[in-house]
């Protein structure tokens, strides 16, 4: 499972470096790149974004069937939802699975809904896997506003709030800054795989 994981998790930051390529490609001459041609960079932080996601659901689903049962807690049943309670009728279903299968189907269904949105809930992820949270800390300057700016692109378009003569419709984003958020992921992605 760690090794589909890692691989899944390099191919996707592979895809990160592809688009911060194509970016490079495309864009030409001396000052600031239209809002256009800079949206690969907004696609490589989504993607950036959708990388770290993809490796902490993973990890969850990977490592949480087998967890504490205080890890278990807010996950509901598969089919009921969180904190709801349920009677025989709702586990006829089942019938014929182990209990294992039950926990682990139940927490696939519950990670299909799941994001991580800061970096709070990027500690509690580790927390739940059995990691010190600490591992997070040397890139939370860089992931934190990765993740921030990702929420902006995707529920504002990356607006720039700033109007008149001289601003683009879209907030300024640099090759620079992509490059140094996925080196971050990397690098944490890295770290939190030499731990398992």
């Amino acid at each position: 499972m760690k090794a589909d994981i890692e691989s899944r998790f390099v191919g996707n930051l592979d895809r990160v470096k592809r688009l911060v390529e194509t970016y490079e490609s495309a864009a030409s001459g001396s000052g600031r790149r239209p809002v256009d041609t800079s949206d690969t960079l907004r696609a490589a932080v989504v993607f950036s974004h959708a990388t770290l996601e993809d490796l902490l659901r993973s990890l969850l689903a990977w490592k949480l069937p087998a967890a504490a049962p205080a890890h278990l807690k807010d996950i509901p049943l598969k089919g009921k939802k969180p904190r709801s309670s349920f009677t025989l009728d709702d586990l006829a279903p089942f019938r014929g699975s182990t209990i294992d299968d039950l926990i682990s189907e139940s927490v696939e269904a519950y990670l299909e809904r799941s994001n991580f949105n800061d970096p709070g809930e990027v500690d509690d992820v580790l927390d739940r896997i059995g990691l010190k949270k600490a591992l997070f800390d040397p890139y939370r300057d860089k992931l934190g506003p990765m993740m921030k700016r990702r929420h902006w692109i995707v529920h504002r378009a990356d607006r720039n709030t700033a109007y008149g003569r001289g601003h683009h419709a879209a907030r300024t984003l640099q090759q620079t800054t992509v490059e140094a958020w996925a080196d971050a992921l990397r690098r944490f992605g890295t770290d939190v795989f030499a731990k398992l």
